[in-house]
């Protein structure tokens, strides 16, 4: 494929000039291989093209399809699983954070381009008292989070992310720019809400707004020690969320502390019920962040990852509540810890789902990923290390506590097929755990839309569906 690679490197040089970065301006170079989120995607790249709108793009791609050549897709590149916004020698990246219109309609839906943050539609939209369901990190691009389903602060009040987008302006293969729509090429819709990048390339997004939603949080950091009072407090809180769909949580077991999140979709005078366990409990080692009400955009400032260059591993299993896997999953984790270099970080998740956050999925006209209606967790497991750390280490970590945590699941009857596609890593199975009905959906999908299989075969990495066949 080498071939085909030069050859775009050349026209793409010839139709865009300076918009493309290639190894010989090697200050900018490494700028652009440096931009993904985890140093694992720090791969050197064929070259960068920084796209204005979508003729430009319409144009790359023709160049590209023509040449044969590899490319990724690029807005801020936070997914850690390299090779997806990233790409190797053979490939281009093509990258849209230029991508930045924004627009309001007269029925309130807000059209946003593709390559915008979180934090930049959230503050967008607080100047009109409006908010839109995205993601709990300011730093979070639009387009990986809305196509992989994209679980927001509070995933039970208005659905995923996934669900609000009313319309998608797709750049398909063959160079047409469509809308899909519940009127409008209604099954491409429904598969790109939670269907990744097999489709074509989106270059807006028209979400659904609702009127400002004010959030009350706290973050406290509790003894990990005290693991069994803290699940059962998690547990508790699970078991409300399915009478009050305000209600938000995570527990992030870490190194040294236990990082909980209590979220409430309100301004409540007292604080909420469901969180009374945890206001109880003795292990408290310190408030990360005391009782503040805000919004989705301050919560999303104060949950933001801390930028710091290291190399990241993920994966992610689906299952139902149980204080006692939970339990399990502790030790286990404290484990496979102990067994890894200093500077590595292992930590993970516990992110709740509950059963009126699948109802509203299907309230909007279904999504494509199967979510059974009953109430579960979202678990993410990470690891995190320097770049000249080690990589076997990291992977073997992640990999056993994936494992270790399905067969237990499995044992208990509490194993759900569904992964997260945001969460998984490269080589889980994300579009088959959709369900067969779904998976021969997005296939059909596909060969409507892409016939001759150009994000298939071209496209560098991803969850794709040629990995399904």
């Amino acid at each position: 494929m080498a071939h085909g690679n030069e050859a775009a490197v050349d026209q793409l040089r010839t139709a865009f000039a300076d918009q493309l970065v290639t190894p010989d301006v090697e200050a900018k170079y490494q700028e652009a291989v440096a931009v993904p989120w985890s140093q694992t995607c720090w791969t050197p790249a064929a070259g960068y093209l920084y796209l204005k709108d979508s003729q430009e793009l319409s144009q790359a791609v023709e160049i590209v399809k023509n040449t044969g050549s590899k490319f990724a897709i690029r807005t801020t590149g936070h997914n850690p699983n390299a090779g997806f916004s990233s790409a190797d020698e053979n490939a281009i990246v093509l990258d849209i954070r230029q991508f930045q219109s924004k627009e309001l309609t007269s029925d309130g839906v807000a059209r946003v381009g593709s390559g915008s943050t979180w934090g930049e539609v959230y503050a967008w939209l607080e100047r009109h008292n409006l908010s839109a369901i995205g993601g709990r990190d300011r730093q979070v691009g639009l387009g990986g989070f809305l196509l992989g389903g994209g679980m927001g602060a509070l995933p039970n009040l208005y659905g995923l992310g996934a669900d609000g987008v009313k319309n998608f302006e797709i750049l398909l293969a063959d160079g047409r720019l469509v809308n899909a729509n519940a009127n409008e090429n209604a099954d491409l819709h429904r598969a790109l809400k939670g269907g990744g990048s097999n489709f074509g390339i989106v270059t807006r997004f028209d979400l659904e707004t609702h009127p400002l939603i004010h959030v009350q949080y706290t973050i406290n950091a509790y003894n990990p020690g005290d693991y069994i009072a803290i699940n059962k407090a998690t547990v508790a809180a699970q078991k409300a969320m399915e009478e009050d769909p305000k209600i938000g949580l995570f527990t992030n077991y870490n190194n040294g502390f236990v990082a909980v999140g209590m979220l409430y979709g309100d301004t409540p005078a007292e604080p909420p019920v469901a969180f009374q366990q945890f206001r109880e409990l003795k292990s408290l080692l310190t408030t990360v962040l005391p009782v503040t009400t805000g919004t989705l955009l301050s919560l999303a400032e104060a949950m933001g990852h801390v930028q710091d260059t290291r190399k990241r591993a993920i994966c992610t299993a689906t299952t139902q509540v149980s204080q006692e896997l939970y339990d399990e999953v502790y030790k286990h984790w404290t484990e496979v810890r102990s067994a890894l270099p200093a500077e590595h970080i292992l930590h993970y998740t516990i992110q709740p789902m509950g059963t009126a956050g699948v109802q509203e999925g299907k309230r909007r006209g279904e999504n494509i990923m199967g979510h059974q209606s009953t109430p579960q967790t979202w678990w993410v497991f990470t690891c995190e290390w320097p770049k000249d750390g080690d990589d076997t280490a990291a992977q073997n970590a992640v990999d056993k506590m994936l494992e270790r945590v399905q067969s237990l699941a499995e044992e208990r009857q509490l194993l759900l097929d569904y992964r997260c596609m945001s969460f998984a890593q490269a080589s889980q199975n994300v579009l088959g755990s959709y369900g067969a009905e779904n998976t021969q959906r997005m296939q059909d999908v596909a060969a409507k839309y892409d016939p001759e299989g150009v994000f298939q075969k071209l496209q560098h990495g991803g969850f794709l569906l040629r990995n399904n066949v």
